[in-house]
């Protein structure tokens, strides 16, 4: 039997020791457990990255989402033109949906995305109205693929414009 005075630790001390591996080895169950709403994809636009946390925030989603960002957000999980971003969007869904019990995809795109311009080269819809209905094109086509391989996922899709604001889309 191990005494704790032989190595120099008080009982007080020894007690710290032994609560504090047994709320160690706690966390992973604890971690594991979790359940939060969400899964949010983001495109990687540096332009956007606090409008995005604030728009989650507004969607009262602190604390309560997994965030994956990948140029072009929507078109990350379709584009042929991007197929390792594909396979990286279903997979951390799939991983989401299973560390953390997720029940929706959020989508935000943003206009005048570099993404969608390399998808679709001159077929880049600038114009206000054209760019919404080639994003919710995109967004529908994602909601697709979504119901599935997910048919127990919600999902909602937004775009952002350049100031911050966003509108829901699909």
């Amino acid at each position: 039997m191990c005494n704790a005075k032989e190595h120099g630790l008080s009982r007080r001390q020894f007690g710290f020791f032994g609560l504090s591996a047994l709320g160690l080895s706690a966390l992973p169950q604890k971690a594991a457990a979790a359940e939060i709403e969400a899964l949010a994809l983001t495109c990687i636009d540096y332009r956007l990255v606090d409008d995005g946390v604030r728009f989650f925030d507004n969607l009262h989603l602190t604390n309560e989402y997994d965030q994956v960002a990948l140029a072009g957000a929507s078109l990350a999980g379709v584009s042929p033109k991007f197929p390792s971003s594909n396979a990286a969007v279903w997979d951390h869904v799939a991983i989401a949906k299973q560390l953390h019990h997720i029940r929706k995809v959020i989508v935000l795109d943003h206009r005048d995305c570099g993404a969608y311009k390399v998808a679709f080269g001159k077929g880049f819809a600038a114009a206000h109205d054209a760019e919404t209905a080639q994003h919710k094109k995109v967004m529908l086509q994602f909601q697709t693929a979504l119901k599935q391989k997910y048919p127990d996922l919600g999902s909602e899709f937004y775009l952002m414009a350049l100031n911050g604001t966003a509108e829901r889309v699909v």
